[in-house]
């Protein structure tokens, strides 16, 4: 560790110490109703109702408690904040986290007023993701790279801006799917998946983890590790889901995992596939040269006579195959494809599916530091993921509440004649299609050979 290393990772912390108040974007609100909620009224039925009622409410709408799956106006628990009322749809593993913050600021000020100090409290777990994911980049390399690798993600402007400037939780997850990318690499299957399901419960982005991980296990773990990797990931879970389980609540947790999953919107300011075709559904409605906005699915669907989702669904599984398939083209020995093919289907995730958010491609800035000095398209990888992050982060949502306005951002994305979210996403297409040429063409010097645990596994 260098003066200037220890300098520079002051700047990033004094920075983030600064930013902790800021008010973010209105998921901060958000965040605060459920600390707020979960500190004084606790976990228990912070999604809804006891698994009795559930189990009714299911019967009475579809006839059969497999309508738990199914069943579309199960009970929710609705949390009353200021002057808006909100409900959980994120999953347990945050929901303990916000729990935290909420108690940790609740023994300061009792009342829990809607201040700075609650913003920075909320900001507070991202802070120790973020610190979390600096010590991991430095740990997975020596000498130099190791601290390029800390440094390119803890000064990374798209970065700062995502947590704690605009307020995004998104630190916590990343630092969990960064370490569980870190234990595959070395062979260590049972942590490596137990730290998918973490992430996973932490944010539904976890999933993207999966394909990346049953392939490797599928190429290189033997049964037994099969068998202490499943009871891992359970033993997390069961440890996570604890406090509703325990309380006779664990029905609406797991309903609470699934909603995210049936979000309406076409595009939720993801700069993607489906934000062009909602731009494009504008232009044939209002007029050419249209500031893009938020639809929904449906109402692209009453308007191109095919459901979105279906199509993007299907995309996606495509995008997946072909990432496995060509996964295949890397020798065993070659570590860096796991990294490489996490951050090719968090975009194929990010560009094709619905209902994406201008916060979902934060993983793969995360991941790309560690093929600095592994691998010759590092750098290109690391500036286009950044670029890709920042302009969707800004163009939706500016520097945040209370310095930049909504007003600003539209004139800022019209300021050429053309809505710059349109450009950026097709610069997002343009990061994509380059992705897969790379993951299909290895080169380079290989990261290392297969660890001796992953032979032994």
């Amino acid at each position: 560790m260098t003066r200037r290393w220890a300098l520079l990772f002051a700047l990033g912390l004094a920075l983030r110490l600064c930013l902790l108040p800021r008010w973010g974007t209105f998921d901060t609100e958000v965040q605060k109703a459920w600390a707020a909620r979960a500190a004084t009224a606790g976990l228990a039925g912070i999604y809804g109702p006891d698994d009795r009622e559930m189990v009714r409410v299911a019967c009475a709408e579809t006839g059969s408690a497999w309508g738990l799956l199914t069943a579309t106006n199960l009970p929710r628990t609705r949390i009353d904040w200021e002057n808006g009322a909100f409900v959980v749809d994120y999953p347990p593993g945050s929901l303990i986290l916000s729990w935290a913050a909420g108690k940790l600021y609740r023994a300061l000020r009792p009342e829990m007023p809607n201040r700075p100090l609650f913003n920075a409290f909320v900001n507070l777990g991202p802070l120790l993701g973020s610190v979390a994911i600096a010590v991991l980049l430095y740990r997975s390399a020596r000498g130099e790279w190791a601290r390029k690798r800390s440094l390119a993600f803890w000064l990374n402007p798209a970065v700062l801006l995502a947590a704690p400037a605009l307020g995004g939780q998104d630190p916590l997850f990343a630092a969990l799917a960064l370490a569980a990318v870190l234990g595959l690499a070395a062979g260590r299957h049972a942590t490596a998946t137990a730290l998918v399901v973490a992430a996973g419960l932490v944010k539904p982005q976890g999933a993207l983890l999966l394909p990346t991980l049953l392939f490797v296990m599928a190429r290189e773990a033997r049964p037994r590790a099969w068998g202490k990797a499943a009871l891992a990931g359970l033993a997390v879970a069961a440890l996570v889901l604890m406090p509703w389980w325990t309380s006779d609540h664990l029905l609406s947790a797991l309903d609470g995992c699934r909603r995210t999953l049936v979000q309406s919107a076409l595009s939720a300011q993801g700069l993607n596939l489906w934000w062009l075709a909602g731009w494009v559904m504008e232009w044939t409605q209002a007029g050419p040269w249209p500031l893009a906005r938020i639809h929904s699915a449906e109402a692209f669907r009453q308007w191109a006579g095919w459901d979105p989702r279906l199509a993007a669904g299907s995309l996606l599984a495509v995008a997946t195959v072909a990432n496995l398939l060509l996964m295949r083209r890397w020798p065993a020995a070659d570590r860096r494809i796991i990294a490489l093919s996490v951050i090719l289907q968090v975009h194929a995730y990010a560009f094709l599916a619905t209902s994406v958010h201008e916060n979902h491609t934060f993983l793969a800035v995360v991941l790309a530091p560690l093929l600095l000095g592994v691998w010759p398209r590092a750098r290109t990888l690391l500036a286009a993921t950044s670029t890709i992050l920042f302009l969707n982060l800004f163009l939706a949502a500016g520097l945040g509440r209370r310095v930049t306005t909504l007003r600003f951002v539209e004139q800022v994305r019209m300021v050429v004649g053309v809505d710059l979210t349109v450009v950026a996403a097709a610069l997002h297409a343009a990061l994509l299609v380059a992705l897969f040429a790379w993951v299909a063409r290895p080169r380079g010097e290989a990261a290392g050979p297969v660890p001796a645990s992953a032979r032994a596994a």
